[in-house]
C-alpha cells in the first residue's frame, strides 16, 4: 500500500513552480509573490535566515518503509539529519536550503508523496486515527477513503487557493479516535442497513477560538465523502472571509451564515457538483493480515514493561501494534532509515507504518517475535520506550524555536516537565492515558484545547520586564457525542510550570481512584485546586535579583518579542499590551501624586511601543521611542511632546486617555485607523481657523480626546477647525465640545460625506 495518488495536475504544478522558481532566482519575481508560491507547496521560510521547512502530506498518516528510508536519505543530504513527526501524522524537512527545493519535490514525487497542500490556504493533510484498520472498537477501516479523498482533493485546482486553511479527518469509531468532531469537516464511520458511510461533523476547529463540529448529516454514503467535501470547499471559497485572516476559517462562516443558510447553499453545491461530473471515487480495498495463533515469547522484565505500556493487541488475531513515542515528534534520520530497513524485510506486503497526530510512530500488523526482535533498534530510535507512557505520550509544537509565531519555546519546557517528573520520583505509570499537550502560541499546534492537561504559550510581565508564561488548561473530553475542549482555569510562568505541573499530577494520583476520570475531577472540584496551586506559584524574582525566569527554556538570550513580525506573534505582543492596559487602568483610579503621574505617563508610553518593534526598558527609552513613533508620526498629537521632557503633570492622564483611545482603533494586524486612511486623505486646510485638524478615520473617543487636546493649546475666541466622520463621530464630539462651554460654529457635510466642524475656543 502506497498511500494517495499523486494526479497529473499536481505534476504540471510543478513544472510552473519551476519556471516561477527560476524566475525568482533571477530577480524578476519578488519575494512576496514567490512566498504565495512556494507556501502551498508546503515550503515555509524559518526563524534563521536563507532556512526553510518542507512539509510532506502523508494521507492518515500511512507511509512505506521504502518511503521512509528515502526521505531519510533526503533529510541527510538536503536538510538537518531529522524527520519530524506533525500533530497531522505528516513529515517535515527542516533547515532546508533554497537550492534544493527542486531536487526535494522531484524525489517526493518520485516516491509517490508530495508537499503540495502542505502549507497556506489549502486542503491540508487529510488525517485518521493511526490505529485505523487495526482497531478493536472500529465499525471498518477508514484508510481507503481517507486515501481516495486525498487523491481527490489534490487534483482539483480549487484546493490550493482559499480564504484559510480546510481540514478534514475521518473516525473509525464514537471514541472518535481521529478527531472528528475538532475539525472542519469530519467523519465518523457508520454502518446502516448493511452499507458503509459517516456521521458528519461541520466547522470544528481549535486554535484562539475553538469549536466543537456540529453535527450535520446523521448518514452520508460512503461514495459521497468527495462529493459532500468539495461542496463545503466550494461554499467555503465563495463566502469566506479574504480579509481577516482571524476570522477566516469555516467555522466563522458556519455562524456568519447560521446552520440554516450555511446547509442551504452546501446543498445547491452538491447539486452543482454532481452536475459538473467526476466526482466518484475509486475505494480502493486494502489486504488484510491474516488472522494466526501465536504465543508471545518470554519477556525480560524491561521488555515486559515496554510490553504494557506501548504495545497494542490488534483485533487480528496474533497480530500486535507498537507505538514508538518520539521526542518532541523527531525521528533521527540515520535510525529512521534503519527502521526502514528492517521493516522493508519483514513487511512482505502488509500495512507496517504509520505515523499519528500525536508525533509517534506506529509499526503494526506483526507478530510478537518480529515486534520484540526490533525492541533494540526502537530504544535507539528513542529513549522514550523505556520511560512512562505519559512522557512518551505528550504533544508539543515546535514554538518559537523554529516557528514565526511562537511565542514561547514548549519543546524546552516539556523537557523541563519531564525531567522535574522524574525527579521528583513520581509513579508515572499511575498516568497512562494521561496526555499533556503544549503549544507555544494560541493556535493550538500542540492540540492543547483536548488534553488532560494543556499549555499555550502568552507574555507576562514583571515591572518592566516581560517573561515567558502558558496559559494553564485541563479537563478536555473527546468522543462523538461528549467532545470538549479543556477549561481555561490559570497561567503560570514557564519558570515555574515544572513545579506546577509535577506538584499537580502527584495531587492527582493520589486522589484519581475516587474519580471516573480528571475531566470529572476538573468539574467537581479540580478547577479551584489548579487555581489555588497556580496562584501559588505566581510570583517570580525581580530581574535585578534573579534574571532565569527571564529566559525562556533551551534559549540562550534574554526573553523578548522585539523584531518578531506584526502578524506572526500578534497574539504575545497583545498580552504585554493588556498587561500594561490592566496596570494603567489601575493607576488612573489611583490618586495623582508626583510619583503616580510618572508612573502612568510611563505605562502611556510603553503600552503600544511592542506594536513598533520596540521593547524598550529604561523609563529614559521609553519616552523617546514614544515620541519617535507616535509623536513624530502624528499618531499621538504633538501637543504632548513637552510632557515627556520634563516632570510628569496632570496631563499625564490625558496622554493615557488618548493612548488608549488609539488602541480601541487598532486592527488585527496591529495598525491603527488612523494609519490606514491618511493616505487618502487630500482635503486642503480651511481658511479663517487658527488651528486645524483632520480627524477622519479616528474613531470616538479619540477623535474628541484630541479635540480637547488641541483646545487647550488656544487662545480664548480662537478658531478651531476639524473633519470628522459621519455617524458617531459627528453625533458626539461637537455635543461633547458643547457641554464644556466651547462654541459650535458651524456643522457642515461636505460632499465626500464627512463633516466640517468649526469651533471658538470659550
Amino acid at each position: 500500500m502506497s498511500g494517495y495518488i499523486i494526479p497529473k495536475s499536481v505534476e504540471n504544478d510543478f513544472e510552473t513552480f519551476k519556471r516561477q522558481y527560476n524566475d525568482f532566482l533571477n530577480g524578476s519575481l519578488d519575494a512576496l509573490a514567490f512566498k504565495t508560491i512556494r507556501v502551498p507547496f508546503g515550503i515555509y521560510e524559518q526563524r534563521e535566515s536563507d532556512t526553510y521547512m518542507v512539509r510532506v502530506k502523508l494521507g492518515g498518516g500511512v507511509i512505506t518503509p521504502k518511503q521512509l528510508i528515502e526521505l531519510s536519505n533526503l533529510s541527510q543530504k538536503q536538510a538537518n539529519s531529522i524527520l519530524h513527526v506533525t500533530t497531522r501524522g505528516g513529515v517535515q524537512l527542516h533547515y532546508v536550503k533554497l537550492k534544493d527545493f527542486l531536487s526535494i519535490i522531484e524525489v517526493l514525487h518520485n516516491i509517490g508523496l508530495t508537499g503540495r497542500g502542505g502549507g497556506g490556504n489549502t486542503v491540508r493533510n487529510i488525517t485518521a486515527d493511526p490505529y485505523a484498520g487495526i482497531a478493536r472498537d472500529e465499525v471498518f477501516d477508514v484508510t481507503p477513503h481517507v486515501l481516495a479523498l486525498s487523491s481527490k482533493m489534490l487534483e482539483k485546482k480549487d484546493s490550493y487557493a482559499l480564504p484559510r486553511k480546510y481540514k478534514i479527518a475521518f473516525s473509525g469509531s464514537s471514541a472518535d479516535s481521529g478527531g472528528a468532531v475538532l475539525i472542519d469537516v469530519g467523519f465518523i464511520a457508520k454502518i446502516k442497513d448493511g452499507k458503509k458511510g459517516f456521521s458528519v461533523f461541520v466547522a470544528g476547529g481549535m486554535g484562539a477560538k475553538s469549536k466543537t463540529g456540529h453535527r450535520f448529516i446523521d448518514f452520508l454514503h460512503e461514495s459521497e465523502i468527495f462529493l459532500l467535501s468539495q461542496a463545503i470547499k466550494e461554499v467555503f471559497d465563495e463566502k469566506g472571509n479574504r480579509k481577516n485572516k482571524h476570522a477566516a476559517r469555516l467555522r466563522f462562516l458556519f455562524e456568519e451564515l447560521g446552520e440554516e443558510e450555511f446547509r442551504k447553499l452546501v446543498n445547491a453545491k452538491i447539486e452543482k457538483v454532481k452536475n459538473d461530473g467526476n466526482w466518484q471515487i475509486e475505494l480502493r480495498e486494502l489486504p488484510e493480515v491474516t488472522p494466526i495463533k501465536s504465543d508471545i515469547p518470554k519477556l525480560s522484565g524491561e521488555e515486559k514493561l515496554w510490553w504494557e505500556r506501548y504495545v497494542y493487541t490488534q483485533r487480528q488475531e496474533g497480530y500486535f501494534c507498537a507505538k514508538v513515542p518520539l521526542s518532541l515528534g523527531d525521528l533521527d534520520a540515520a535510525k529512521a532509515k534503519e527502521l526502514g530497513t528492517r521493516l522493508e524485510k519483514i513487511a512482505d506486503g502488509r500495512d507496517v507504518l504509520r505515523f499519528g497526530s500525536d508525533q509517534n510512530i506506529y509499526i503494526r500488523n506483526l507478530l510478537a517475535h518480529e515486534l520484540i526482535s526490533l525492541y533494540p533498534l526502537l530504544k535507539e530510535i528513542s529513549p522514550l520506550v523505556t520511560k512512562p507512557a505519559v512522557i512518551g505520550d505528550s504533544v508539543v509544537c515546535t514554538g518559537a524555536a523554529t516557528c514565526q509565531l511562537g511565542i514561547t519555546i514548549p519543546r524546552g519546557a516539556i523537557k523541563a516537565i519531564e525531567a522535574k517528573l522524574v525527579k521528583e520520583n513520581i509513579n508515572l505509570d499511575e498516568l497512562k492515558g494521561f496526555k499533556i499537550h503544549m503549544s507555544g502560541c494560541p493556535n493550538s499546534c500542540g492540540r492543547h484545547a483536548i488534553a488532560d492537561l494543556g499549555f499555550f504559550g502568552k507574555v507576562l510581565r514583571e515591572g518592566a520586564n516581560p517573561y515567558p508564561a502558558y496559559n494553564i488548561l485541563a479537563g478536555a473530553k473527546t468522543g462523538e457525542n461528549i467532545t470538549r475542549f479543556g477549561k481555561k482555569i490559570a497561567d503560570i510562568s514557564a519558570y515555574h510550570l515544572p513545579s506546577f505541573t509535577a506538584e499537580l499530577l502527584s495531587f492527582w494520583i493520589n486522589i484519581k481512584k475516587d474519580y471516573e476520570s480528571f475531566a470529572q475531577w476538573i468539574d467537581k472540584e479540580g478547577e479551584q485546586k489548579i487555581s489555588e496551586l497556580a496562584q501559588k506559584y505566581s510570583k517570580i524574582p525581580s530581574f535585578e535579583d534573579d534574571k532565569n525566569p527571564y529566559y525562556d527554556y533551551s534559549a540562550k538570550e534574554i526573553f523578548s518579542l522585539k523584531g518578531r513580525g506584526a502578524g506572526e506573534c500578534s497574539a504575545g505582543m497583545y498580552d504585554l499590551i493588556e498587561a500594561d492596559k490592566k496596570a494603567l487602568s489601575t493607576a488612573l483610579k489611583s490618586e495623582h501624586n508626583d510619583e503616580n503621574l510618572t508612573n502612568i505617563r510611563l505605562l502611556a508610553a510603553r503600552m503600544l511601543l511592542v506594536t513598533r518593534g520596540e521593547e524598550a526598558r529604561s523609563e529614559k527609552e521609553v519616552l523617546e521611542a514614544f515620541k519617535k513613533h507616535f509623536i513624530k508620526t502624528g499618531l499621538i498629537n504633538a501637543d504632548f511632546e513637552p510632557l515627556l521632557d520634563g516632570k510628569a503633570t496632570k496631563d499625564a492622564a490625558d496622554l493615557a486617555e488618548a493612548v488608549i483611545a488609539l488602541y480601541n482603533t487598532m486592527d488585527n494586524s496591529l495598525k491603527f485607523a488612523v494609519e490606514t486612511q491618511n493616505a487618502t486623505k487630500t482635503e486642503a486646510k480651511p481658511k479663517n481657523a487658527n488651528k486645524f485638524k483632520d480627524y477622519r478615520g479616528v474613531a470616538c473617543p479619540m477623535n474628541f480626546v484630541k479635540t480637547k487636546m488641541d483646545l487647550a493649546q488656544m487662545q480664548s475666541g480662537e478658531i478651531l477647525e476639524i473633519l470628522l466622520d459621519d455617524g458617531a463621530p459627528i453625533d458626539n464630539v461637537p455635543r461633547s465640545v458643547a457641554s464644556e462651554g466651547h462654541t459650535i460654529l458651524k456643522q457642515e457635510k461636505q460632499s465626500e460625506g464627512h463633516w466640517l466642524v468649526r469651533i471658538r475656543k470659550k
